[in-house]
């Protein structure tokens, strides 16, 4: 029987070549799509999970309190955290490690030909690393190796860059890496080669240096193994802690804060407040934004709404399955009636057709494997992640690949195939195939849904390309146009040869003719500010807040071109000495400058208690331990993305330790050769100042741009798959008009016999369909507003929702389904009506 079952099946495949391709590949394209969201969720949802304690592992992140508001989430906290908890709470407390980064240049000493290399991801960790994570050791003792003061464990990728790709003969272990950064320059010993982070880690690394290194460091008398150790108010270190099993971190926490509220005494006086919160290190890429993450990490909520849309084309693709179907089941109706009139049994009859479905899904999940190979490298390069393909190897990813071919084969392949057998052999052979209202309104309801979920999908995908457009067309109120920004030396013997060093590259680099403005800064438009601070008037201790404080030179507001609302900018011509200050038993900081003025933006004005721009001008305030004199207000201006608010800054002039040097350049210089030209000529002036420093730069319009990556990505994904469901959905209306041209073959010759107009016919076949199709419009009305006013509620800049924007969408569905219906209801409509009245 099984044998006749297949061979039916196949004959059925070779005489319905097209109407079995078509279903084939309606199945795999929703399959392959619904595969490829799925090995994208899977590997969002394990970022942090290969570790062998991540269950148990807990970040501690500082949040702060101003009279008892939120005022500062930070995934920075002090030094002191880690050790306070396991010195307190032992019976909770297993293990933890502190992390704090630094950059440097490095260089190997054991050969002649010096190579610099500037490293970004160098982190200061505690000997306890590897017991609280599991990062494989290749070479080295986890346990010994970051013990002692200056030793270091590198990447695998570390290892061949600095000692080739035979770098397991060479050996690394026991060469020395010179490190040079601030505050000074350290030899040290390679005591470990570890395996690269996996890419779903929330941290990458390329270098681990011991953290007693940090003892040694000296600048100007300070002991840097108080600041490590004991400070809480160096707040720069990422703690990681390991629970002992069964212990709840909510308990903790709320134990541990009485303890911090005793170590801040003097913040508690001014009305803040310190929180140690412990995030599950499996949450934190998906589930958490402070200040300060190590990376940009994931949306949870864009995950889940993939997953949504990875079942809905699933499902989409089973519905198209089940309308084509149901269209063919009307040409094998003789062929059932046959069957039951030589004695076949229902049962029998709804096993062939499971077979036949089995036998359908089966070569659509065979061509989807095939689709999800070829396509899986331009779908991590659109979603911006390198995915481990482990969907198929893996025996969770093959359960839920069996999983879908089950589920797909019964309800797929269950009501076509119950359709088939109830139909009844008398009527059947006399060519009277009806349908009760039951099928019709399923199959109808199938097709509300379908088009339904296609039109939400494309009203969200038009609202979203609405706010990228706003967002990139938006004035930001500061000129990121033309700006060649340089990173600045990671190193300097002294601070005078940096200072001497600095005026020397401005000078020479404002030399050049296509160069408007050149200035140093802590920091540029697009990147976080990581100069914070407690700002107040003088005498009003208790109004103290939280505010950015950013360093630049007398030349960032012309470059720029920041809008002065009151006072001046700052002037090397008329500087703000200590004598003007007002001292107030508050002490004026020393910043290495003769110019104690800031500037401030609105925001910070109003922050500062301040009634208009022009009150404040000339007024002091108390900032980084001393005081210093408002000049100038500057009109607020959009130093990250539109998703954040305007922020309170204030600039003060800093006369070293900048991170960036910014030119900007002429509009009529801007041609692809010239600025060319310009980046050789800053790079060979870098060269003389500064030689074994690698020169690093970017344009800052581009930087600020890839803050809307992520949702320029989500743009494309949901456009893509958006299109995906528009052709399934598309596939099984072509499928119903096919059934419903079919089901009135004979209405339709009798009305051109009695003079209807192919125009009238037309009508008549399309206008079910076109209610339909505006039913579901309706329906996704609410679906699409509900979502998009929830999406754009991440930013505090956006579009306002109109009616125009929902009516585009919808009349672009409309017309894609008026085409799709077309070629089947023209077809019928032209076609002889003797033709169509031989079949009574």
């Amino acid at each position: 029987m099984l044998k006749s079952y297949l061979k039916i099946a196949y004959r059925n495949l070779l005489k319905n070549k097209v109407f079995s391709l078509i279903n084939i590949l309606g199945l795999a394209i929703g399959i392959a799509a619904c595969l490829l969201i799925l090995q994208y969720v899977r590997f969002e949802l394990s970022y942090d999970r290969f570790h062998e304690k991540s269950e148990r592992i807990y970040r501690a992140a500082l949040y702060q309190y101003k009279e008892g508001a939120m005022d500062v989430k930070s995934a920075l906290t002090f030094p002191t955290i880690g050790w306070e908890l396991q010195e307190n709470f032992p019976e909770t407390v297993e293990s933890f490690v502190r992390m704090h980064h630094q950059s440097g240049i490095f260089s190997r000493l054991d050969t002649d030909q010096q190579e610099y290399f500037d490293e970004e991801e160098v982190y200061y960790v505690d000997a306890s690393f590897f017991e609280v994570f599991s990062f494989p050791l290749l070479k080295g003792n986890a346990t010994q190796a970051l013990t002692k003061p200056n030793t270091v464990v590198i990447t695998r990728s570390v290892a061949e860059k600095y000692f080739g790709e035979q770098w397991q003969e060479v050996n690394p272990i026991g060469k020395i890496l010179r490190g040079r950064s601030y505050p000074g320059e350290t030899d040290l010993l390679i005591t470990g080669v570890a395996a690269d982070p996996p890419s779903n880690s929330h941290f990458k690394f390329d270098f681990l240096v011991s953290y007693p290194t940090m003892y040694a460091w000296q600048s100007e008398g300070a002991d840097y193994r108080y600041d490590t150790e004991e400070s809480w108010y160096w707040n720069e270190f990422y703690t990681y802690l390991v629970l002992k099993p069964g212990q709840d971190p909510q308990q903790l926490e709320e134990a541990f804060n009485p303890i911090v509220d005793q170590r801040t005494p003097g913040r508690s006086e001014q009305g803040f407040a310190f929180r140690t919160v412990l995030q599950p290190l499996e949450e934190i890429h998906l589930r958490s934004a402070l200040m300060n993450e190590l990376e940009v990490g994931g949306n949870s909520r864009t995950v889940y709404v993939l997953l949504l849309v990875a079942i809905c084309i699933l499902i989409i693709a089973w519905v198209n399955f089940i309308n084509l179907s149901v269209v063919k089941a009307i040409e094998r109706g003789k062929e059932v009636g046959l069957r039951k009139v030589l004695g076949a049994k229902r049962g029998q009859l709804v096993r062939q057709h499971l077979l036949e479905s089995a036998l359908l899904n089966g070569l659509g999940i065979l061509v989807a494997f095939t689709l999800f190979q070829l396509n899986l490298p331009y779908f991590e390069q659109l979603a911006g992640v390198t995915i481990d393909n482990t969907l198929l190897t893996q025996w969770t990813g093959l359960v839920a690949t069996g999983t879908l071919f089950v589920a797909g084969t019964f309800f797929s392949g269950l009501y076509p195939a119950v359709v088939l057998s109830a139909y009844q052999p008398v009527k059947v052979l006399k060519g009277k195939l009806t349908q009760s209202r039951q099928g019709g309104r399923l199959r109808k309801g199938l097709v509300v849904f379908q088009f339904a979920t296609a039109s939400a999908f494309i009203i969200i995908v038009y609202v979203v390309s609405q706010q990228l457009s706003f967002m990139r067309d938006y004035e930001l109120g500061v000129d990121i146009n033309q700006k060649l920004v340089i990173e600045s030396p990671r190193f300097a013997n002294s601070i005078e040869e940096a200072r001497a060093n600095a005026r020397a590259y401005k000078t020479a680099l404002k030399r050049h003719s296509a160069v408007r403005h050149a200035t140093f800064s802590r920091n540029v438009p697009a990147t976080e500010i990581r100069g914070n601070n407690y700002v107040r008037q003088l005498g009003k201790i208790e109004e103290a807040k939280f505010y950015h404080v950013m360093g630049v030179d007398y030349d960032y507001m012309a470059t720029f071109d920041l809008q002065l609302v009151a006072g001046r900018y700052f002037d090397e011509a008329q500087p703000v000495s200590n004598a003007e200050i007002i001292q107030n038993n508050e002490n004026a900081p020393d910043f290495g400058t003769n110019d104690h003025s800031v500037i401030v933006n609105e925001t910070a004005v109003k922050k500062l208690g301040f009634s208009s721009a022009e009150e404040s001008i000339d007024q002091q305030i108390f900032v980084f331990g001393g005081v210093k004199q408002i000049i100038g207000v500057v009109k607020d201006y959009h130093h990250k993305s539109l998703k954040s608010s305007f922020e309170p800054i204030i600039f003060y002039l800093q006369p070293t330790g900048w991170e960036y040097v910014t030119l900007d350049i002429a509009s009529a210089d801007n041609s692809a050769e010239r600025v060319d030209e310009i980046i050789a000529y800053a790079e060979q002036q870098w060269k003389e100042l500064y030689p074994d420093q690698p020169f690093h730069y970017f344009f800052l319009d581009d930087r600020f741009n890839e803050q809307y990556q992520a949702d320029r990505r989500f743009y494309l994904l949901f456009n893509l798959f958006s299109g995906l469901v528009i052709f399934i959905a598309c596939m099984g209306l072509f499928g119903l008009s096919s059934y419903s041209a079919v089901q009135k073959t004979k209405e339709i010759g009798i009305r051109k016999v009695l003079g209807a107009s192919v125009q009238s016919v037309v009508a008549l076949l399309s206008k079910g369909f076109i209610r339909l199709v505006l039913i579901s419009s309706v329906l996704a009305l609410p679906l699409a507003y509900g979502f998009t006013q929830q999406w754009l509620e991440n930013y505090a800049f956006r579009i306002d929702i109109h009616w125009w924007m929902f009516l585009l969408p919808l009349a672009t569905v409309l017309l894609i389904a008026l085409l799709t219906i077309s070629f089947q209801t023209i077809k019928a409509a032209l076609a002889n009506p003797a033709d169509s009245l031989r079949y009574e």
